[in-house]
């Protein structure tokens, strides 16, 4: 499968398609046309507008991108924090939807590649609940990376990195490293809630997420089993045979 097309429609899903009079067109290939223009503050801002017309068939496949509905269709913050514990069980994420046709697509937030892998979920439940997406490709093990993603337009001024193990905030993505073995891709996941003592020491913790250890149809998007609520001690939540949690992705405002 070709790849070119995947990044620019990421980054073009994401981005308002309304573009400022000043704005500089640069063509910038065969489907993507990059436009550079400044906001009230001075700043520069990069939008990619990707052609659907051009992507390759086997992407159509992948994503119905070429559905302007989804294209346009702005995504706000539709959830607050829980005042107590979801259910267990219960699927939060609204992923897909069926359309005035009986057709079933997908979310914007969802509406990426990679569907059913545990970066696909985090990054779209990320984007669900604060409006806020996540540009961030590869292994679930380089997030918390951020020098690989700062001064680009990955990376957004209302996202933070959170090494404090013992922080774990709400409505962040966990992101699990390899203990010993390098070549495991790691894992993250969506924290939903934490449960706490008197003193905010986290004791359970309700997160979703895909590809994950109830997920038993791996590398695919199971309904009602990826997104599902799961409840784990915070002991177990930190680590198991193979992994280690390392931080969070979180908004400046969780903490």
């Amino acid at each position: 499968m070709k790849k070119k097309w995947i990044v620019p429609m990421m980054t073009a899903m994401a981005i308002s398609c309304t573009v400022p009079t000043h704005a500089q067109h640069i063509y910038a290939g065969d489907d993507v046309e990059k436009v550079v223009s400044y906001d009230e503050n001075g700043r520069k801002v990069i939008t990619l507008i990707f052609d659907p017309a051009k992507i390759p068939e086997e992407g159509k496949e992948q994503a119905e991108f070429s559905n302007p509905e989804l294209q346009n269709e702005k995504i706000s913050k539709t959830v607050t924090k829980f005042v107590e514990a979801p259910k267990e069980g219960e699927v939060l994420a609204k992923i897909q939807y069926t359309d005035e046709t009986g057709k079933v697509k997908y979310t914007s937030p969802y509406y990426t590649y990679a569907f059913g892998q545990c970066t696909w979920y985090a990054r779209g439940r990320f984007h669900e609940v604060h409006g806020i997406p996540v540009f961030i490709n590869g292994d679930a093990k380089i997030w918390l990376d951020r020098t690989r993603w700062n001064n680009t337009i990955r990376w957004n001024d209302k996202i933070k990195v959170v090494t404090d193990i013992e922080a774990v905030p709400e409505q962040s993505i966990a992101v699990y490293v390899p203990k010993k073995d390098d070549s495991l891709k790691g894992h993250v996941c969506f924290i939903e809630y934490v449960e706490r003592d008197e003193y905010g020491k986290p004791l359970y913790i309700y997160y979703t997420d895909a590809n994950g250890k109830k997920d038993t149809k791996k590398n695919a998007y199971t309904p009602g089993v990826d997104g599902m609520v799961i409840k784990e001690s915070f002991e177990k939540f930190k680590e198991n045979s193979h992994l280690k949690l390392a931080g969070y992705i979180a908004i400046e405002e969780s903490i």
